[in-house]
């Protein structure tokens, strides 16, 4: 298991900009030569200098080469990883809670694209067992795209972690392949748990006997399943499109 990272990176404009706005620790700015002039960049680099944080101004090429994305627009920001705060606090905070429960995800960049994808979808924390990947390492880090500073990763056991939703009303939805409804048909409104299973395994029978109900994603017969950070984006973004229907 790679070591975990305390930091991770924010590329683009708008991302940068909602980063440092967000009141999250933010220790860099980093700017690259070619920007300078552009009012957006001078807008964060008004906000960064505001906020009492440093601020570099690189090489266009360099700032590129440290880019995971493609196109980082000209800035790059560091932000600290928040410290960890436990699913009960979340519970407790919130009772239309959204949260996500992983059974072994054994590679990291699936995980950061979980993050990435949890963050966007809304999700209040991501909750994954012990026996996978479960810490913000720097490919997570990177991988998530600024997920991984927004989303609590909650390394917790999967049993105690759905018996603490039951305890809040929290319904526990397993997502398995030709289990219960498809989540088109299946109501996802209000608080509720999607556990997804990992990359090289299902959801085990123990793990079935917790949850409420299961649903599954419509496929063609001959495709024997999804990659697990495509399944969870399917199911997250449902869940998303039905609120949005009400």
């Amino acid at each position: 298991m790679a070591k975990m990272t305390d930091y991770v990176t924010l590329e683009g404009r708008n991302m940068v900009r909602d980063g440092l706005a967000s009141g999250q620790r933010i220790g860099t700015v980093m700017l690259a030569l070619g920007s300078v002039g552009d009012p957006k960049i001078k807008e964060i680099e008004k906000i960064a200098r505001e906020k009492g944080v440093q601020i570099q101004t690189i090489p266009t090429e360099e700032l590129n080469k440290m880019a995971e994305s493609r196109n980082p627009q000209g800035v790059i920001a560091i932000m600290d990883v928040p410290e960890v705060i436990s699913l009960k606090q979340i519970l407790e905070k919130k009772r239309n809670c959204f949260i996500l429960l992983l059974n072994r995800i054994d590679y990291e960049q699936n995980m950061g694209a979980i993050l990435r994808t949890a963050w966007a979808a809304g999700v209040d924390g991501v909750v994954a067992s012990p026996n996978g990947v479960h810490e913000i390492t720097p490919v997570v880090a990177k991988v998530s795209m600024g997920g991984a500073a927004y989303v609590p990763l909650i390394p917790m056991s999967l049993f105690q972690a759905m018996k603490m939703l039951h305890e809040y009303a929290v319904p526990v939805i397993g997502v398995e392949v030709e289990m219960g409804k498809t989540m088109y048909e299946q109501k996802l409104t209000g608080p509720v748990a999607f556990l997804m299973g990992g990359e090289s395994e299902g959801l085990s029978e123990p793990l079935q006997k917790e949850c409420d109900y299961f649903i599954n994603i419509p496929m063609q017969k001959a495709v024997a399943s999804l990659n697990v950070s495509v399944a969870t984006a399917l199911v997250l973004y449902e869940k998303n499109r039905q609120e949005k229907a009400i």
